[in-house]
């Protein structure tokens, strides 16, 4: 291991609690992959076949395994550094502990025709992805509408950030297949701007 980054904040991914660690290790991915996968079938879990395991792209790979007993998922995500390091993510989602999410905690409304809506939240921000069969303009003029509703105001020089008080809303928009478009909203708190000495 050559760095670890204390990252022992909780946060809720789907409903989902999720303890995330982090390191960094100079160690090769196809390595890391058998390793891990190793030790999670000689602790017990099961470990899905290859072709059951989502991948990512940018050559990072994903090994996700299953406490069946407890009900949790642990999951470690790989991504290749430069001069043969790895950057590795680790996760435990309690599935146990899972609580529906509530569109009540959504900083706006999603667009008509939304799906695959996923809400993310930790102690400083909360993020909110889905898709939507929209244009990339409407998406910016549907929140523009909904937000300022709600006292947002757009920030200066900015086209799709808002501030209200000490909170900031990014909307992000971008292409996905199927003519939709993947939405993220992110709503965190900023400091607020205090007088100038």
């Amino acid at each position: 291991m050559v760095e670890q980054v204390d990252a022992n904040e909780v946060i809720e991914a789907g409903g989902v609690p999720v303890v995330l660690h982090a390191a960094v290790v100079k160690e090769p991915i196809q390595d890391l992959v058998q390793r891990f996968a190793d030790a999670f079938r000689d602790g017990g879990l099961h470990v899905p076949p290859g072709n059951e395991q989502p991948q990512l792209a940018s050559g990072a790979a994903m090994l996700t395994a299953v406490d069946i007993f407890q009900g949790l998922t642990y999951t470690v995500i790989l991504q290749p550094q430069a001069q043969n390091l790895t950057l590795v993510y680790l996760g435990e989602a309690n599935h146990a502990l899972r609580r529906e999410p509530s569109a009540a905690d959504d900083v706006a409304p999603m667009p008509p025709g939304s799906r695959d809506a996923l809400r993310v939240s930790d102690e400083g921000s909360r993020t909110l992805s889905f898709l939507v069969p929209m244009s990339s303009a409407d998406i910016q003029a549907y929140y523009a509408r909904e937000l300022t509703r709600g006292g947002w105001r757009l920030a200066e020089g900015e086209r799709a950030v808002y501030t209200r008080g000490g909170e900031e809303v990014r909307v992000v928009d971008e292409a996905a297949e199927g003519n939709l478009r993947s939405v993220v909203l992110l709503h965190r708190r900023v400091r607020a701007p205090g007088p100038t000495p």
